[in-house]
């Protein structure tokens, strides 16, 4: 069994698909789930992989990205449908990261999925 799979996603209305590689796979992660304002009000579902593992195809208007607080995290959504659909950040070792919102990966069943919980509001 390979231990990174690629898996695509987009927004509700279709204008911005991405397609991202996820080692483990996803079957195999915990999902964040964080209690932060933002990811309550979001209904983010979290996995993480490297930036450069994510590839994004959207016009430059179909992306909007959103700072708040420390404004080190830009959360990026659809401008026509308001998904939200990752945010980007830096890895423990420097790097960049992705964390993608599994809402938005496609066929994916949440009912089948680990989850790890975060008290983000304490963070």
């Amino acid at each position: 069994m390979s231990d990174q799979k690629s898996y695509q996603g987009s927004c509700h209305c279709g204008q911005v698909k991405y397609s991202v590689s996820l080692s483990p796979p996803l079957e195999q992660q915990d999902v964040i789930q964080c209690n932060c304002s933002i990811c309550s009000r979001n209904g983010y579902l979290f996995v993480y992989s490297k930036a450069a593992d994510l590839q994004s195809e959207h016009s430059d208007s179909a992306l909007k990205e959103y700072r708040f607080a420390s404004k080190n995290y830009p959360h990026y959504f659809c401008t026509t449908c308001g998904t939200s659909l990752y945010a980007k950040g830096s890895a423990p070792d420097g790097g960049e990261l992705v964390a993608v919102n599994v809402r938005t990966i496609n066929d994916v069943d949440i009912k089948a999925l680990k989850f790890k919980e975060i008290d983000g509001r304490k963070v």
